[in-house]
């Protein structure tokens, strides 16, 4: 017989898992073996697979029901530890709890196999008395196992009878196997029905195969007084913690209120200074036009917010409360939720959806899946199901060969996927809505999957016309159908794996380059059941970097910083008590809640779960929710579990700055062409600013949106300020000079802004006290985003004048690069900000000599006026070149 390079991992695999085994082939016809998947389906139709040992007709089972399941690899062990553990089980027994926190699926028989929950990775058969373990690697069945085989043998030991001299009373070991009758409602909670057998029958009652003080040790936790000591608390382990913590009802914080008052309180003062001094020059002179300045009041009020909530989260970091930040909230979880036996007896459907464009396969998506799988199948082991949805926008663009991986690779991990027709600009083309497209790529798959559970519930009604097996792929197939049908039989969608395109209980949302921490889905489900009015969870996220270049360490430290203020100190102080922010990724979402919140989209008549129409859907998703009543927490308890890429270029930087700026423009004001019909202030406005969110929220928003407008009015205001403190108009004392504004800037931002950070960051224990200040000072060169006022300015005048701006797909990989590479980029992306900075700069030099007159003349005796101008046309030059780290790379 020839061998192939199958045939030696075969050999291979079946000696090192079945080395022990001590049932020999022939014996009850029973044989242990290994299967191995030798072709995909993409391929060959169907998948095959390759069992050893050959010719073995009792593996004949195996191989079919193996071949249903659709692994890499599948051993069937046969070892003493799985014999003696199943002959300890009832006959209505349906798992059994190899520990504390893992249980293990029991089928019936062995072509009831493709029948399991997949993500466990493993089922015991009842009839032959083995065990099933598969995998998506070679690399891991072994060390899996292993692990299994361990723990078996731990769980038969800590099972055993105590001997009865002790105590008649204590030779009775608890039993290990509870009768699991109770079924779970649905897998797909409020959607649940059970049309394939696929929802999982669940125990009443959690049975307890591990000791689980043995498996929980003493923990000394480090905290701080409010004056900075460091002292350790011992705790009796984190679950300990975690029931302790959530029996505390969750508060409403005030310390947000309070200090959001105080920055609009101070806010107000700055106003109130110019205003006084306008009085007194009044008083003066009599004259009466110089209060037509007040004019500009409302826009320095607005401006000024920003710059005065930093003043007060500094001061706030420095030396204010911080016990509340290891404290759950209303807003604001810092604890992981309790452990709750109905919750955890009766686990909820999670769909993981994660919409994708063109990303590489390889690169970006296998991570962000591979991590997803893992965390999937901790959910399974707990007793949960779940499933990845993904809406690719890419699919249908990608040359046939990519698509074909893509696909292979979508049915090899039993995720279910739907693909929409590609964009046609033509009349009657297909219209892929929006302007970044994600909303609408969303809508189209959750339109494709409710129309499923319709057609899904009538088939339901009629059992007899359909069998279990078929059910929602014969429902996925009728919602192509209509949707083709609905188009006048012109865009027919592309989806498959009906059971896995069906929504559950909760969504989690992730982009195409994230990873989440393996134990964090019972978490989500535990926290959701505590509060029925939660729509949304979002987690903070600690960074995904892949480049590891200067830029991108930079960028990942400023992500870093925003995302603890975010939970800590900012505008959306969560701890402190602030409404929670919806970033629309790593959150999980209520699936109920999310579809009180749809909405007749008023462009095609249809309903729609998010907003197609505006550039910052997330934001318009939480205003909806909260106009129904719902509120959104912040949770930090991941540890930086959850991790997102951020940019790897200035390009991708500056292209999420403006859309940023274009979107809070867009929530503001209405495009100058709409004015005469529906006013300058645009209508979601004005419904945040009357809906029922608390007040302090309203302010902080409102100060993070007109931040946007501070930075891109830089470059405008040290013009203007240029020329009128440089050619020495009259100037009214009203009016605040730009070299006063820059250094009050400075000291707020960098200076106090970071030694407030640092000290926060050694209260809490994070960092050591040089260690923040050696951390947060290093950074301070990286930011000349004193370039980003040019750039900023064309996106907000994109929007009001109705141009229509394009950015291009965010780069999840490296794209290597070099300095002949970069340099006509740059000039083809920074031609303008490039060239009105030269220009003016030209013009403050020549400005400076004798080659001017001497009345126009601005030379270095007027460096303060001349200085905050040339300090920002100087970051404008330097942002694309100092921020691009492979012109540093002179390679051919």
């Amino acid at each position: 017989m020839d061998y192939d390079r199958n045939d030696a991992l075969l050999h291979w695999l079946f000696r090192q898992t079945q080395g022990d085994a001590w049932f020999r082939p022939n014996e009850e016809s029973i044989s242990s073996g290994v299967a191995l998947r030798v072709s995909d389906a993409a391929h060959s139709g169907t998948p095959e697979f390759r069992v050893f040992p050959y010719e073995e007709a009792s593996l004949e089972p195996f191989e079919t029901a193996v071949a249903a399941l659709n692994p890499v690899v599948a051993v069937k062990v046969r070892s003493a530890a799985v014999h003696a553990a199943l002959g300890e089980v009832s006959a209505d027994d349906r798992y059994i709890y190899v520990d504390a926190e893992t249980r293990i699926q029991i089928v019936d028989t062995m072509l009831m196999l493709p029948q399991a929950d997949r993500e466990q990775c493993a089922a015991f058969i009842r009839d032959e008395r083995v065990m099933v373990i598969w995998s998506e690697s070679i690399d891991r069945i072994v060390p899996l196992c292993q692990d299994f085989e361990e723990r078996l043998i731990k769980l038969l030991w800590r099972s055993r009878p105590v001997i009865a001299a002790f105590s008649s009373a204590e030779s009775r070991a608890p039993s290990l196997y509870r009768v699991h009758g109770g079924v779970v409602k649905g897998v797909f909670g409020e959607l649940g029905r059970d049309p394939e057998g696929y929802d999982v029958v669940l125990g009443r009652e959690r049975g307890v195969a591990l000791d689980e003080k043995s498996g929980r040790g003493s923990e000394r936790v480090a905290k701080r007084t409010w004056y900075g000591k460091k002292y350790y608390v011992s705790t009796a382990g984190s679950e300990s913690h975690e029931l302790a913590e959530s029996d505390e009802k969750r508060p409403v914080k005030l310390y947000a209120p309070a200090y959001n008052g105080l920055a609009a309180g101070l806010a107000l003062v700055f106003v109130g200074n110019g205003v006084r001094t306008l009085l007194m020059e009044w008083r003066l002179d009599g004259d009466f036009t110089r209060f037509a300045l007040l004019a500009c009041s409302p826009f320095l009020y607005c401006v000024s917010l920003f710059f005065a909530m930093q003043i007060v989260q500094n001061i706030s970091m420095a030396i204010g409360p911080i016990a509340h930040f290891h404290r759950n909230s209303k807003y604001y979880s810092a604890v992981k939720p309790k452990a709750n036996k109905v919750v955890d007896n009766n686990l909820p459907h999670i769909t993981i959806q994660m919409p994708v464009y063109k990303e590489s396969l390889e690169a970006v998506l296998a991570p962000s899946i591979r991590s997803l799988k893992k965390a999937m199948q901790t959910y399974a082991r707990q007793g949960g199901t779940s499933t990845i949805f993904i809406n690719d926008d890419g699919l249908r663009l990608l040359p046939a060969a990519e698509r074909d991986e893509r696909l292979a690779f979508y049915a090899n991990h039993n995720i279910g996927w739907v693909a929409r027709p590609k964009h046609d600009d033509s009349q009657d083309g297909f219209k892929r809505a929006g302007r970044f497209k994600k909303a609408s790529n969303m809508n189209y798959a959750l339109m494709l999957s409710l129309k499923m559970e319709k057609h899904l519930e009538n088939l339901l009604a009629n059992p007899s016309q359909v069998t279990s097996r078929d059910s929602s792929e014969r429902a996925l197939g009728m919602a192509i159908e209509e949707m083709w049908e609905e188009s006048g039989r012109r865009w027919r969608p592309w989806a498959a794996n009906g059971r896995a395109t069906r929504v559950g209980e909760f969504v989690l949302i992730v982009d195409s380059d994230t990873i989440v921490p393996e134990d964090c889905l019972r978490d989500a489900a535990r926290e959701m059941n505590e509060s029925p009015t939660v729509a949304i969870i979002q987690h903070e996220s600690d960074v995904l970097q892949v480049a590891h270049h200067y830029f991108e360490n930079g960028i990942a430290y400023f992500t870093k910083r925003i995302n603890k203020c975010i939970s800590i100190g900012k505008s959306f102080t969560c701890a402190n008590g602030e409404v929670a922010p919806f970033v629309g990724h790593n959150a999980f979402l209520r699936w109920k809640a999310i579809q009180d919140a749809a909405f007749l989209d008023p462009a095609d008549g249809k309903m729609k779960i998010w907003s197609e129409s505006n550039v910052s859907e997330d934001f318009d998703m939480a205003l909806r929710l909260m106009l129904k009543g719902y509120i959104i927490r912040w949770a930090t308890y991941s540890d930086g579990g959850f991790k997102e890429g951020v940019s790897l270029s200035v390009d991708d930087e500056l292209n999420r700055w403006q859309k940023y700026s274009y979107g809070c423009n867009e929530l503001l004001f209405n495009p100058i062409k709409d004015w005469w019909r529906k006013g300058p202030i645009a209508r979601q406005i004005h419904k945040f600013l009357w809906c029922k969110a608390p007040l302090h929220y309203k302010i902080s928003m409102m100060a993070y949106m007109f931040s946007y407008y501070g930075i891109a009015g830089a470059i405008t205001i040290s013009l203007i300020n240029y020329v009128l403190l440089g050619f020495q108009f009259p100037v009214d004392g009203y009016f605040m000079h730009s070299f006063e504004i820059w250094l009050a800037t400075t000291v707020v931002f960098w200076g106090s802004g970071t030694v407030g950070y640092t000290l926060l960051e050694y209260r809490l224990g994070v960092k050591s006290l040089l260690g923040a200040l050696f951390e947060n000072l290093i950074w301070i060169p990286f930011f000349f985003f004193g370039g980003l006022a040019i750039p900023l300015t064309q996106a907000i005048l994109a929007h009001l004048f109705s141009y229509n701006m394009q950015w291009a797909a965010t780069k999840k990989e490296v794209e290597r690069s070099n300095f002949f590479k970069e340099i006509p980029k740059i000039a083809k992306r920074f031609w303008f900000p490039l060239l009105f900075s030269f220009v003016v700069l030209a013009g403050i030099v020549i400005l400076a000599t004798p080659l001017v007159p001497l009345e126009y003349r601005v030379d270095g005796t007027g460096w303060a006026v001349i200085l905050p101008l040339a300090m920002t046309c100087g970051c404008h030059i330097l942002f694309p070149i100092v921020l691009n780290p492979w012109l540093m790379v002179f390679s051919y």
